[in-house]
């Protein structure tokens, strides 16, 4: 299988190295700049450059297209572009990512032959973590702990990634707690993030817990030396705690993916992502839970601001639900004018003499949105509900 590559963003590094080592598995035209093209150069990666993301994409035997883009626009462009070429699509989310992006990708998705899926956090989880199965049971917590960076767009994709890590364990989390501490001149000293399920939930779920300070360099984790030798760079692990108390750390790439590599040199993340990739019901699923961590840390600055605790409602946008609250908005809208144009019309046409066709065209212009707006409702059964695996 061949790939192509498209865009900015240094994260695709990883998994440019991981199609390197993957068997059967190759890249073909790509079209980079920036980081990446110097991440790829500096990992000694062997690409061709094309002058164009649409000559990349129409490449000999290109079947799936990454696009690593750092706007929001210009990824959903060529996400849209890479899907009409007949290609599988992996998609590096920009660092502005929304709920709206990931509506905007499932309806692509719906759209295509072919399979898409956003490189999130839980795919910098080491091999079967993200699927439960390393996990195991009594479980008593999951915890991540990154360091606090100053940059405020990084610390935003950090917490993206770790978040998302946390949200593919296999757990429903429904309720995000965080929770600042600033230092003496007010300068944020740490951050905790806790992810867990409400109250009114049937299944007990263990709590995710994400904590990000200041201070000295985290210990790097390397489990073991055939690892150490192989030059891999490990990143803050996964800490599962077990009711006895015993520990388990998982591999991840957290926190920046360009910088620790996640077993990528022995092709795993490459055929994880392809074996999913041609399986429509793992991609709407990953999609879904894309638009759940969306959500989730959505939740999270609203709890930042807040200061409380904050549930978070999966309500899962789509076409439909999306028309619905527009011609509600609208319809408040067309309602207020009606009101405001019948007072206008009456004490216009009591003060000023005008002539019959000037009070049609008034008559007109005064109900032509109502009439505008009731034709509008008949274009509701034409709104697509979003698909589910």
């Amino acid at each position: 299988m061949r790939f192509a590559i498209i865009g900015q963003s240094a994260e695709a590094v990883v998994l440019a190295e991981s199609i390197c080592a993957a068997k059967g598995k190759s890249i073909g035209a790509c079209c980079v700049e920036g980081s990446l093209a110097a991440a790829m150069t500096e990992r000694g990666i062997v690409y061709s450059q094309v002058g164009s993301p649409e000559e990349a994409m129409i490449g000999a035997g290109v079947e799936v297209v990454v696009v690593a883009e750092a706007d929001v626009d210009l990824s959903m462009s060529r996400v849209r572009q890479a899907s009409q070429a007949d290609c599988h699509v992996i998609v590096i989310p920009p660092d502005e990512v929304s709920t709206a992006y990931s509506f905007e990708l499932h309806l692509l998705l719906d759209e295509s032959q072919f399979g898409i899926i956003p490189l999130t956090g839980r795919w910098c989880v080491r091999s079967d973590a993200m699927s439960g199965h390393e996990l195991g049971e009594n479980i008593q917590q999951l915890s991540i702990e990154l360091p606090l960076t100053e940059d405020a767009a990084e610390l935003q994709r950090w917490q993206l990634r770790a978040v998302d890590a946390l949200c593919g364990c296999g757990f429903q989390y429904t309720r995000i707690t965080a929770l600042d501490v600033p230092g003496a001149d007010g300068a944020l000293l740490s951050r905790s993030v806790t992810l867990a399920a409400s109250d009114a939930s049937d299944v007990q779920v263990p709590p995710g817990i994400l904590t990000l300070r200041k201070g000295p360099p985290l210990p790097v984790f390397t489990p073991s030396g055939s690892e150490r030798e192989s030059g891999t760079a490990i990143g803050a692990p996964l800490v599962v705690t077990r009711t006895n108390s015993e520990e388990h750390r998982i591999v991840t790439a957290l926190p920046d993916p360009a910088a620790n590599a996640c077993h990528s040199d022995d092709g795993t993340l490459a055929a994880r992502l392809v074996e999913h990739l041609v399986d429509r019901d793992q991609c709407q699923r990953h999609m879904e839970q894309f638009s759940n961590t969306l959500e989730m840390a959505a939740g999270l600055q609203k709890s930042l601001r807040r200061r409380r605790t904050v549930d978070v409602y999966f309500d899962g946008i789509s076409e439909r639900s999306a028309f619905k609250t527009q011609m509600t908005a609208i319809g408040c809208g067309v309602l207020t004018y009606v009101i405001f144009g019948m007072v206008g019309f009456l004490i216009m046409a009591k003060l000023i003499d005008l002539p019959p066709l000037m009070l049609q065209i008034a008559r007109i212009v005064w109900i032509a949105p109502v009439v505008l707006f009731l034709l509008a409702q008949l274009l509701l059964p034409l709104a697509r509900e979003r698909r589910k695996a």
